[in-house]
This record gives structure tokens, sequence and C-alpha cells, in this order.
């Protein structure tokens, strides 16, 4: 498993305490889970975007509360048109 900065142990956002806890799944290209980000969040909205904001750094990220999909979001791949 790659090593996760210690910025994404906790993440959570200070205008509302945090009342439920979610994982945010990295997924790599090949499929393999390539490490988890426990999110703390009053809302499934609040949990999507701190969520969201992992995407920049992993292929895929997929939310879960529990046993309970929330949402799975893929990093955008930009293609480059010909000269």
């Amino acid at each position: 498993m790659t090593e996760i900065s210690n910025r994404h142990s906790t993440a959570f956002t200070s205008s509302h305490p945090p009342t439920q806890a979610y994982r945010a799944f990295l997924v790599a290209r090949n499929g393999r889970i390539s490490g988890m980000v426990p999110l703390w969040a009053s809302s499934d909205e609040e949990a999507r975007l701190l969520a969201h904001e992992l995407v920049e750094e992993e292929d895929v990220v997929e939310l879960w509360a529990g046993l309970h999909a929330i949402a799975r979001f893929e990093r955008q791949v930009s293609v480059r048109a010909g000269p």
C-alpha cells in the first residue's frame, strides 16, 4: 500500500461538529485499494465534498459509511488534441 500523507489522517471541517464516521478508499488504476482515509462529517453531503478533494491525488475514491457505499469519484483524464 502507498503511504498517505498525515493531512488526510482524519479530515473534517470545523464548521460543523463531526457526527458520523466515513471511509474514503483510494483505488489505483489496477482496481486495487491503495489506502483508506477516515473522514468525519455531519452529513453525507459534507463527506462527499471531503472525499471529492482526494480525487486530485488518486484515480478513484470510493466513499463509504459503514457497509453502505455513498459515492464514487473518478479523476478526469484530460485528452490533448494533436498539433
